[in-house]
């Protein structure tokens, strides 16, 4: 039952992260700098504390006592996690939801299951469940490789439309590695988790401990960067200019993002103690998923030829059979 549970956990969170990024489209008269500050200072700061402050018995105590070591590994995770959220969103931004959160989170589901099984748990190559696991992580590649492929047709770029595609592309390539931070720095965090067991707290919920910390050191940079765009371009009014749905639309993103991570955090834990290699990867996909189809939703594809949407399609395709095998994998 358990384990049932963890999985709808995990995709309720893939779910949340497929479309936290569906109300910033819909902001109007803010720069990418205005949406970015507004969920960078609500997400990562705000919201972030809130839930820890609410789901973690004595947080304080939990914190300080966390061994020097663990703690600067998670705060350089979170730093780097940071810049690399910069260039997530500015390559979303400028790639699109359809063709953006496939390169972007596909590398991320594969990075982010390989490098904690490499660390932690290389010997889980060696059976069966393993190799489930990562072939549903290579099948979601060849879903994304079809999404990618489509777009390109979609878009019929010139040669300057193309080399503009191109640095965005590598762009979201890189920030796709650093993308699967987080579930390296909880994995990371297992003593963490033990401190917050000491302290009193529910098993599924003591992981969570590590958010709190890594993502205000995500937060730090982003808000920092987008208030120096801001000033430097002096478009601090247009925050304050009549723009309150904006603020609702960034409010709601926040929250589905934020939240998004600590349901997973609670959901990887039911799935035991490969939870965050089976959790990460269902996770991905799943937003990479549901990304698509908010893309289509918003009309994306409306101008696409035939040809491109049937490899759209097919891609989907390959990415539900991807969810399904690393579903599937856990039952082992």
């Amino acid at each position: 039952m358990q384990l049932s549970y963890g999985l709808i956990f995990v995709g309720f969170a893939g779910i949340l992260q497929g479309t936290f990024f569906l109300p910033m489209t819909y902001t109007k008269n803010w720069e990418w700098e205005h949406k970015w500050f507004v969920f960078s200072f609500f997400a990562m700061l705000v919201i972030n504390w809130l839930i820890a402050i609410l789901l973690i018995n004595n947080l304080g105590q939990v914190i300080s006592q966390i061994p020097g070591e663990t703690f600067l590994i998670v705060l350089a995770s979170g730093t780097i996690w940071g810049l690399g959220t910069i260039l997530f969103g500015k390559a979303m931004e400028k790639l699109g939801m359809a063709l953006g959160y496939p390169v972007i989170m596909g590398i991320s589901a594969v990075a982010g299951m390989v490098i904690p099984a490499i660390i932690f748990s290389p010997e889980v190559f060696f059976y069966l469940k393993g190799w489930i696991i990562l072939a549903g992580a290579l099948i979601s590649v060849v879903g994304i490789h079809k999404c990618t492929k489509a777009s390109v047709q979609k878009e019929g770029a010139t040669s300057s439309g193309t080399k503009f595609s191109n640095k965005w592309l590598i762009i979201g390539i890189i920030s796709g590695f650093t993308s699967c931070l987080p579930n390296i720095g909880a994995a990371f965090s297992n003593n963490i988790k033990q401190l917050a067991l000491e302290m009193g707290n529910k098993d599924f919920l003591a992981s969570n401990v590590v958010w709190c910390l890594f993502f205000t050191m995500g937060a730090l940079i982003n808000v920092a960067y987008t208030i120096y765009l801001i000033r430097r371009n002096k478009s601090n009014r247009l925050l304050f200019s009549d723009n309150w749905k904006n603020w609702l639309l960034i409010l709601s993103m926040s929250v589905m993002w934020m939240s998004s991570l600590y349901i997973y955090g609670m959901g990887s834990f039911m799935l035991g103690d490969m939870g965050l290699l089976v959790g990460w990867p269902l996770l991905v996909i799943l937003s990479v998923f549901i990304g698509n189809l908010w893309g289509i939703y918003r009309g994306e594809w409306r101008s696409a030829t035939a040809y491109s949407r049937k490899n759209l399609n097919k891609g989907l395709l390959i990415l539900l059979a991807a969810i399904v095998v690393v579903a599937l994998s856990n039952l082992l």
